[in-house]
């Protein structure tokens, strides 16, 4: 419900102006009337009330639809600009931290691949076709064979369905999904394939 109440919020905030100006231009044209005041007042506000909560509805269906692929967990923090989630190989065999470097750099959307040492990788990620990104690291934790997943949306990106929420997460399922990572078991007593957030 949170998750849905947070696309919805974002789907007003980006209608609200719209609907200020329509009403403002009503008032102008037809004057203050009756007539006017009802629609300004209840008509057009809820007709907005229920466009904004179905925008807010395919914002949590796309969402949901782009964790399942990931096998990750979806809450209210997905909306977050920062996403840290630890992350397991769907398959572990020998050599599988070369074979996760070696799809992400082959991906089209990576760029800017970067290794700090052998256990860290810094990266730019294009969650679509525009040229924007976020900014991502993995390291890896070869005693549990676990992988944190860490990326940030600093550019303003367009978000998920256009709401302007949820990118850093929608684009962390598409690295796990790219690079044969899925959500794992419970770490540090957190949610499963969720790590919270830290400063």
């Amino acid at each position: 419900m949170k998750l849905l109440t947070g696309f919805w919020r974002a789907a007003a905030v980006k209608l609200v102006p719209a609907l200020l100006l329509l009403s403002a231009m009503d008032f102008v044209d037809d004057g203050l009337t009756w007539h006017s005041v009802g629609e300004t007042l209840f008509i057009r506000p809820l007709t907005w009330a229920v466009m904004t909560l179905g925008w807010a509805v395919v914002g949590v269906w796309l969402l949901r639809r782009r964790a399942r692929a990931a096998g990750a967990a979806v809450s209210a923090e997905a909306l977050e600009d920062r996403q840290r989630h630890v992350l397991r190989p769907t398959r572990v065999q020998d050599g599988w931290q070369e074979r996760v470097r070696e799809q992400l750099e082959a991906s089209e959307r990576s760029f800017l691949v970067a290794e700090k040492g052998r256990e860290e990788i810094r990266f730019r990620w294009r969650p679509g076709r525009l040229d924007r990104s976020v900014r991502g690291s993995m390291s890896f934790d070869e005693p549990s064979g676990g992988v944190v997943l860490d990326v940030h949306d600093g550019e303003g990106l367009l978000g998920v369905a256009g709401l302007g929420k949820g990118s850093a997460f929608a684009a962390l399922c598409r690295i796990a999904g790219a690079t044969g990572l899925e959500a794992g078991a419970l770490v540090d007593g957190h949610p499963a394939g969720h790590e919270r957030r830290t400063a």
